[in-house]
């Protein structure tokens, strides 16, 4: 299967990631980095709670996600992990604290995620804050609109990339807006990615594109 967008070092398929995966040909990726529909709506009825009608119904979100098609992969990195925990292995901790102070427990939505990623290490933490009413803050400190409801800041995901070891390859099969793109642009890493709402993914083709025009980080 080709890309449905390919440029430079970024490869995105508009698809079902789990038809996408067996073409990307065994050896295609070192790492999966990604945030999957973790099945917030078969917990509670998230979308109403939290406000977020004016986002789309992300896909494979009314149901408990399976994540084991994706630990194949030595490197592995998944958030929401703490909902579906039944069918991890024992693993390591990332927290993404999201308090503006440490007071600030009552916050708009939670206060923190976790993700599980596969590596002998201890827990980590990471403290950066979601701006309430629906901004993320970028690598540089500055503030970008909300395009997608589970929207990560880049800060974070580069992050991710270091706990990761920064990878050659980073497949996020559920790219949503494109974030992990673009922290792989900015840290000079291929990128493979796959979304299967044709909305999102133009998004995530606009936001990496615009990415690929910015200068990269030094000393990665």
């Amino acid at each position: 299967m080709k890309p449905t967008w390919e440029q430079g070092d970024v490869q995105l398929y508009l698809g079902d990631c789990l038809e996408v995966l067996p073409t990307l040909g065994a050896g295609s990726v070192d790492a999966v980095v990604t945030d999957p529909p973790y099945g917030i709506e078969h917990v509670l009825n998230w979308q109403k709670v939290h406000g977020y009608d004016r986002f789309p119904e992300m896909e494979g979100n009314s149901r408990e996600f399976d994540p084991r098609p994706w630990l194949r992969f030595p490197t592995c990195l998944l958030w929401g992990a703490n909902n579906y925990t039944r069918h991890l292995p024992r693993a390591g901790w990332l927290c993404w604290d999201k308090r503006c102070n440490e007071n600030a427990d009552r916050m708009f939505g939670s206060p923190f995620e976790l993700a599980w990623f596969r590596a002998p290490k201890r827990e980590r933490v990471f403290k950066i804050a979601r701006i309430q009413h629906g901004g993320a803050v970028n690598a540089d400190g500055r503030t970008t609109k909300r395009v997608h409801p589970t929207q990560k800041p880049i800060a974070l995901m580069l992050w991710c990339l270091e706990i990761a070891k920064y990878p050659d390859i980073i497949l996020d099969p559920f790219m949503g807006s494109g974030t992990t793109g673009i922290a792989c642009v900015r840290a000079g890493r291929r990128f493979i990615g796959i979304e299967i709402d044709p909305g999102y993914f133009d998004i995530a083709v606009k936001r990496i594109s615009e990415a690929q025009m910015q200068p990269r980080l030094d000393g990665i």
